[in-house]
């Protein structure tokens, strides 16, 4: 079997997608009287849980765990920057600045990851990548400058560039240690992320969520934490660390989508324009994908399917 040049960018297009939904579904938590930080812990925990009984139940699962053991330290490093900050920072923004104003600044901080995967990856950072970038984050200006408005305080601001940065990093350092992916390394971050988001869900306070909050998080359990970093792993782990951010930073248009599809919003001509851009930016990301990543793992038949 073979992975083709287009399949990294496939995995990051669905992971954006799948994220596309954590600014509303956070929001409806929030809503619930759920504290941001008791719904970064139980998403991360909850998904900990359920891919830990998965793989235990599945053949040769506990296995694969149990073989990552001697890596606990990189999982460490990647909990910290791709689950603790991001979960950490990113849920607590929602709760102070406006859902399209984390979503354009989370993403907007990845232009650190183009940077970096130059300097420590050995990525070609060509004039098809610049374009691409600028075009997709000026189209999510568009839309959300003139659609949705972007609102929310200096505190709101800063913790959605912070948690922007930390998965930035996590995209670098991932690609960096070539630590692979699949479910058992996803049972490893998140076990790591759940330790280090235990300590501020307990500060705060856990109390008993509705039946409405229990929803959204349970829908964020699946959806963006297991799919969307599932999905993300595999683009980082067969393709280019800077292509899955430029590709990934098309994540709020998805948000958009899904406001259409499900509340009927409608774009003016502003957001139109923006849709475009996101949509061009897209067309170079992944026409100007390269055949062969030289930093990527020799793929096999069971690493694809995991």
């Amino acid at each position: 079997m073979k992975v083709t040049s287009g399949r990294p960018e496939i995995y990051a297009l669905i992971a954006a997608a799948m994220n596309g939904s954590i600014g509303a579904l956070t929001r409806v938590a929030l809503a619930g009287g759920v504290s941001h930080h008791q719904i970064a812990f139980m998403k991360c925990f909850l998904a900990f849980i359920f891919l830990l009984l998965f793989s235990i139940v599945r053949r040769g699962g506990w296995q694969s765990i149990v073989s990552l053991r001697g890596q606990w330290p990189r999982f460490m490093l990647l909990s910290f920057l791709g689950i603790f900050c991001l979960y950490y920072f990113e849920t607590w923004a929602f709760d102070e600045a406006s859902i399209p104003l984390v979503s354009f600044l989370t993403y907007a901080a990845g232009g650190i990851t183009l940077c970096l995967s130059v300097l420590l990856l050995g990525e070609r950072l060509d004039v098809s990548k610049i374009l691409a970038f600028a075009a997709i984050v000026a189209g999510v200006y568009l839309i959300y400058a003139f659609e949705q408005g972007l609102t929310g305080s200096r505190i709101g601001m800063g913790l959605a560039l912070l948690g922007g940065l930390g998965y930035a990093l996590f995209l670098v350092t991932s690609k960096y240690l070539k630590v692979g992916s699949g479910v058992a390394h996803l049972v490893w971050l998140f076990g790591g992320g759940s330790i280090l988001l235990l300590w501020p869900a307990l500060r705060a306070g856990f109390t008993m969520p509705g039946w409405q909050a229990w929803t959204a998080i349970v829908a964020l359990v699946f959806i963006p934490t297991i799919g969307g970093f599932y999905f993300t792993t595999k683009a980082v782990r067969y393709g280019e660390a800077s292509k899955v951010q430029i590709i990934e930073t098309s994540d709020p248009v998805f948000a958009t989508t899904l406001g259409f599809f499900a509340f009927g919003d409608a774009m003016s001509g502003a957001g139109l324009l923006g849709a475009a851009f996101i949509f061009g930016g897209l067309l170079l990301a992944i026409r100007h994908s390269p055949r062969h990543d030289p930093m990527a793992p020799p793929p096999t038949e069971n690493a694809l399917s995991e």
